[in-house]
């Protein structure tokens, strides 16, 4: 993949992208990859050897040495994260990148790509607009979601680019769900718990469980009840400064909070989560239009039906 981009370079076949080795824009540069694939490895290698070779300072990070994100002091100064993953990884690399300003560029090697920007076989032809900054180049920024969970006297607080969600355990009983937005009282819900996502997240678990789908530019964030009780509990999609909070009473079963699928904890009867915009927002960069969203909403909701009939 990364050949092809050398060789278009030196032989000039893509006479329409700019080189990656004039007046560069960027200096340092972070390279995210789930190291378990060994085809993300192997493309990791290839982009960090030339990256190397054409004067940048990059840093390598397999995300599954990776412990919970926490901010990285030394990320600080990277100008540019290239995340070769799924949207899984883009998540965890979000959140790692959020704390030190730095943009993203998604290369999707997983299934559904709803965050990443190219493909792996455009990586040759498009990296160096990227790279180059070209006036093609938008910055695509996404809101953040801040929870913190009180339990037991202690506190815990977590960042989130997809969703916030609050569960039942593993007993097939549903929970009590109390919400507040803004101190004020809203609702007692008895369902198999809430998900509270960010317009990037409405296209995860929040579409799973018929919640709606939103613009990513959207501001706002979305409440959804999983499996409610009564068909009257619906999503209610609140204001961005909108200020949520839940408390849970599970009996005597363990609930489970989880930030993005992949920070979880064990929760106990009783224990709150407020949850509010954070400070802190992902950038990803971008060249196709914010229209582009309906085609690729459209393209992966399609697939999904075919495979579905398909089988």
């Amino acid at each position: 993949m990364l050949r092809g981009l050398e060789r278009s370079q030196r032989l000039g076949r893509d006479k329409s992208a700019p080189t990656a080795n004039l007046e560069r824009v960027l200096k340092s540069i972070a390279v995210f990859y789930q190291g378990r694939k060994q085809v993300t490895s192997d493309v990791a290698n290839q982009l960090i050897l030339f990256l190397e070779q054409h004067g940048y300072e990059v840093r390598s990070i397999d995300t599954r040495y990776e412990g919970e994100e926490t901010h990285d002091p030394s990320l600080k100064g990277y100008e540019l994260a290239i995340v070769l993953g799924g949207d899984g990884t883009i998540l965890h690399a979000a959140r790692l990148c959020s704390f030190a300003d730095i943009p993203i560029l998604g290369v999707n090697f997983g299934r559904v790509g709803f965050l990443t920007e190219l493909e792996p076989d455009e990586l040759h032809t498009h990296l160096p607009y990227y790279l180059n900054r070209d006036k093609s180049v938008w910055i695509d920024k996404r809101i953040m979601l801040k929870a913190i969970l009180e339990q037991d006297g202690k506190r815990e607080e977590f960042l989130a680019l997809n969703d916030i969600v609050i569960a039942r355990g593993t007993w097939p009983r549903v929970v009590e769900m109390r919400t507040w937005i803004d101190d004020y009282f809203y609702s007692k819900t008895y369902a198999d718990g809430v998900i509270v996502s960010t317009a990037t997240g409405s296209t995860a678990y929040n579409l799973s469980v018929n919640g709606p789908l939103m613009h990513p530019q959207v501001q706002s964030t979305v409440m959804t009840p999983i499996a409610p009780h009564l068909a009257s509990d619906r999503s209610l999609i609140v204001p961005p400064e909108a200020n949520i909070k839940l408390q849970i009473f599970t009996g005597s079963q363990d609930g489970v909070f989880s930030a993005d699928g992949q920070m979880n904890r064990k929760i106990k009867d009783g224990a709150t989560v407020t949850i509010h915009k954070s400070q802190y927002v992902t950038q990803f960069l971008r060249r196709r239009p914010p229209t582009y969203f309906y085609q690729i909403i459209n393209a992966k909701l399609k697939s999904e039906v075919d495979e579905l009939t398909n089988h």
